[in-house]
C-alpha cells in the first residue's frame, strides 16, 4: 500500500473514529487491494484463462455464445475469454474492447503472425483500452451479455469467411470483422496502434509488404 493510501485511511479514522472510524478504514482497505487487484491479477487471470482454454479443447462454451453460429473451436473459446475479460473488468456487458484484448491474448498461428508484424504488445493494448474504458470497482459480475455490435461482428466475420469460401469464422478473420465494423472502443483502440482495417487484412490474406 502507497502513502497516498495510508493518508487516505489514517484521514477517515481520524475523522470517524471509534467504531463507525474502523469500519470505514477496513472498507477502505478493502476498495484499494481490489484496485491493486485489477491492476496486477487481472492480468495473470486473463493470461490463465487463455492458457486453460488453449490446453483443453472440451472447455465448455457459455450458453449465452451458444447463438453465435458459425464461429470455429478457436474463435469460440476467443468469445470466452471475451466474456472473461468483460467479468474482471466489472463490466456487465461484453464489447468491442473485450473481444479485441481477447484476440490480443489468445494465440494461433494466424494471430501470432499479425501481431508479429504489427508490433502491438499485450500490455500496450491493454492501457490504451483502459484509457478509454476503466475498469469498474464493486462486485465483480457472474455473467454478462454481448453487446448488439459484437453481434454484428459475428455476422460481418461470417460473410467474410463466405467471401473466403470458408465454412467458419477462425479468431483472424473475426478480428477483420471487428477491425471493419470500427465504431467500437476496441476497433479504435487496435486502429491507434497501427492495427486498422486495411492493414489487418493484408496481413490475414498474405499481401503485405
Amino acid at each position: 500500500m502507497d502513502l497516498g493510501s495510508v493518508a487516505v485511511i489514517a484521514l477517515i479514522a481520524g475523522l470517524a473514529g471509534g467504531a463507525v472510524g474502523a469500519a470505514l478504514v477496513g472498507t477502505v482497505e478493502g476498495m484499494l487491494r481490489q484496485r491493486q487487484g485489477h491492476s496486477d491479477g487481472g492480468w495473470r487471470s486473463s493470461v490463465l484463462m487463455r492458457d486453460r482454454l488453449m490446453a483443453d479443447p472440451r472447455t465448455a462454451v457459455p450458453r449465452s455464445v451458444t447463438a453465435f453460429r458459425g464461429l470455429d473451436a478457436d474463435s469460440r473459446k476467443v468469445m470466452t475469454l471475451a466474456r472473461q475479460e468483460a467479468i474482471q473488468n466489472g463490466h456487465s456487458y461484453v464489447g468491442s474492447e473485450n473481444l479485441a484484448m481477447a484476440l490480443r491474448l489468445y494465440s494461433t498461428p494466424a494471430l501470432s503472425k499479425i501481431w508479429s508484424q504489427l508490433a502491438i504488445e499485450a500490455d500496450t493494448l491493454r492501457r490504451r483500452i483502459e484509457a478509454a474504458v476503466p475498469p469498474i470497482l464493486g462486485p465483480t459480475p457472474t455473467e454478462g451479455d454481448f453487446t448488439p455490435r459484437i453481434s454484428r461482428i459475428v455476422v460481418m466475420g461470417n460473410t467474410l469467411a463466405a467471401e473466403r469460401k470458408r465454412d467458419q469464422v477462425p479468431p483472424e478473420i473475426l478480428l477483420i470483422a471487428l477491425a471493419d465494423e470500427g465504431g467500437g472502443t476496441g476497433a479504435r483502440a487496435l486502429a491507434s496502434l497501427g492495427a486498422t482495417a486495411q492493414r489487418i487484412r493484408e496481413i490475414v490474406d498474405g499481401t503485405s509488404s
